[in-house]
């Protein structure tokens, strides 16, 4: 079986995109990984799970991604074994606070409920979330725009949309991001 097979990993550069190296893979039963980096320089790698836990599994790399702790399963991020999106959207020395966004279909069977979520503490906890679209939705990308805004591109009603959402601190936060 491919998914047993499947590990996640990152290629990255060191030269500004000039030449690009592989990093380290982590453990089986993951791919479709997304990766930010953490205040104290570490990497942190969201990935798709095939353990069965219905989790994102998330592992952190302290040698730049050439190798990767053993992942373990977010309890909060809920999942159908899904592709999901993993930013960061400010630091917190330089903006205020620190800000890490993720978003997917936020169920543990079937590809629905696409959620974006906000931590505050480089993605130890996830207190702040909203459900964006409750129907059939999959696939997402999360970007911070030059306004400030949260842009969020994903599948929806089955894979016969293609969806753009606009939306703010403000809106994700019901006004508690100050």
């Amino acid at each position: 079986d491919r998914r047993e097979a499947s590990r996640s990993h990152v290629f990255f550069s060191d030269d500004h995109g000039k030449s690009w190296k592989l990093g380290g893979p982590t453990e089986s039963k993951m791919n479709e990984c997304a990766v930010v980096e953490l205040s104290d320089a570490s990497l942190m790698l969201n990935m798709r799970s095939f353990r069965g836990s219905s989790k994102r599994a998330v592992s952190v790399s302290r040698d730049g991604g050439l190798t990767w702790n053993s992942p373990v399963d977010d309890k909060t991020l809920i999942e159908p074994v899904c592709q999901a999106s993993f930013i960061r959207y400010t630091w917190g020395d330089s903006q205020g606070k620190s800000r890490l966004l993720f978003s997917n279909p936020a169920t543990t069977r079937g590809r629905q409920r696409m959620t974006v979520r906000l931590s505050y503490d480089e993605g130890k906890t996830w207190p702040k979330s909203k459900v964006l679209y409750e129907g059939s939705a999959a696939y997402s990308c999360l970007s911070k725009l030059p306004d400030g805004k949260i842009g969020l591109i994903y599948e929806r009603d089955k894979y016969r949309k293609i969806t753009f959402a606009g939306f703010t601190l403000e809106w994700l936060t019901d006004g508690d991001d100050k």
